[in-house]
């Protein structure tokens, strides 16, 4: 089976490292997002797949989008049996859809049609949520809404983020896509319609969303700070510093003074209900430590105010 890769994210990259060992399987191409430049350097970033696919010597492709009739033509070309779409992060047309002889599947870390869209992990733990899925659905020209092949459904513990949590359905994904690629094989491939009155939309995460707002309950700021562990980071600036939380805890207390206050020399702040004392925690610049790390070169303000 002839198979086509497109993928950006590092969440795609242990099923990547599977596929290209498969010995049933021919992979011909991949596709990844272009190269970022960033910084005052100027320096060139390839994404983690693209990176994989430079040590193979697999041929890579990162058009910028797939408007041009060219990039049509390339993809065509290729005479794909299935492409496999992982985290890529650009949207595909339909002739793109079309092209490969059985579609095009994408991987979605998501309880589908819940959580469509591009940050599922992260909403799927900020909101709360006691079960997500892995999901593996045959495309269409909407966004995440296309049939669904396989499902399975994972609980998520109490103390989940999103760094865990996606350990978990990256190890999913490679158990679901070989069922997936066999009932391809055997022209076996059974599919379920998702119901879209259900359907609930998991945006784009941007940097401003992970200031932590102490106005909250303790209980969602946490949801936060677990859900952007390990990717952005839920902070707060102190004194004009900016701090990263990845990891905390509930302290119970009762409230006597307003949100966003320190409240003890542990670092400990008040928000709209209990208080949160941070666990693992970052200065701006540096690298995280634990709280009683922190503590022994920083003296926080008991009665300060943040952001």
């Amino acid at each position: 089976m002839k198979i086509i890769f497109m993928g950006t994210s590092d969440f795609g990259s242990e099923l990547l490292q599977n596929l290209i060992i498969d010995k049933d399987l021919e992979l011909i191409a991949i596709y990844t997002k272009e190269p970022k430049i960033a910084g005052r350097g100027k320096k060139v970033t390839k994404s983690p797949i693209h990176k994989i696919a430079l040590t193979h010597n697999i041929k890579t492709i990162t058009p910028k989008n797939f408007k041009s009739a060219d990039s049509i033509e390339e993809f065509n070309n290729f005479k794909a049996d299935l492409a496999i779409v992982v985290s890529y992060g650009l949207i595909l047309p339909q002739e793109i859809l079309d092209a490969p002889k059985y579609g095009c599947i994408n991987i979605h870390p998501s309880m589908l049609p819940r959580w469509r869209g591009a940050a599922p992990m992260q909403r799927t733990i900020m909101s709360n949520d006691r079960y997500s899925a892995m999901t593996i659905i045959h495309m269409n020209k909407d966004l995440d809404a296309g049939d669904i092949i396989h499902q399975e459904k994972i609980y998520i513990e109490e103390k989940e983020n999103f760094t865990t949590l996606s350990k978990k359905m990256s190890e999913l994904s490679l158990k679901l896509t070989k069922k997936t690629l066999t009932d391809f094989r055997n022209s076996n491939v059974k599919t379920v319609r998702q119901d879209d009155d259900l359907a609930t939309y998991a945006n784009k995460i941007h940097k401003e969303e992970c200031r932590i707002d102490w106005h909250l309950p303790a209980q969602e700021i946490i949801q936060k700070i677990r859900g952007l562990h390990g990717n952005l980071g839920a902070f707060f600036t102190y004194e004009g510093e900016k701090f990263k939380i990845f990891d905390a805890k509930i302290i119970k207390n009762k409230k006597i003074i307003e949100a966003g206050v320190v409240i003890d020399k542990y670092f400990t702040i008040q928000c709209q209900d209990y208080a949160i004392k941070p666990l693992i925690i970052q200065r701006n610049g540096k690298k995280s430590m634990s709280i009683k790390d922190l503590l022994l070169g920083f003296k926080p303000k008991i009665g300060a105010k943040l952001n």
